[in-house]
């Protein structure tokens, strides 16, 4: 799996907007900003959306949503050998899952058939990060 796009829909500091990283390549890519960008929010929205469930109301969940309340979206483009992908979770409220497939934006699963599509994508690493992302925070020189 490669990510290729990232978009957070009214998650921490994005409070009713809709924030996107995108043109992720093949390689290394870095994220780089000044404290309070929001990069932080990113990694954790990415996070919950490979690895909390749709339903979930679980801290994790939680502390991706603005002090105004509201539901939490969070989508990923992806590709697989399968093809491209979008995943995307809406948490905490009018709560959802849904997998379409970016050739023909058919909905390939949606709800728990959209969380086991994508526990079957992660294999041995849906129970953790461990393989899928590394990321290093630097406090500041």
């Amino acid at each position: 799996m490669r990510l290729q796009a990232l978009h957070l829909t009214n998650v921490r500091k994005f409070t009713g907007k809709r924030a996107s990283i995108t043109g992720i390549g093949r390689g290394i890519t870095v994220v780089s900003e000044a404290n309070e960008f929001g990069k932080s929010t990113f990694f954790d929205a990415l996070h919950a959306l490979f690895f909390e469930k749709y339903g979930s109301g679980a801290k994790p969940v939680k502390s991706l949503q603005p002090y105004a309340g509201g539901a939490v979206e969070v989508a990923a483009e992806i590709e697989t050998e399968q093809g491209s992908f979008l995943v995307e979770k809406r948490f905490l409220s009018r709560k959802m899952a849904r997998i379409i497939r970016l050739s023909d934006k058919a909905i390939v699963a949606q709800d728990d058939e959209a969380e086991r599509w994508i526990s079957a994508l992660l294999g041995a690493a849906g129970d953790g990060p461990a393989g899928l992302l590394w990321v290093r925070l630097n406090a500041g020189r």
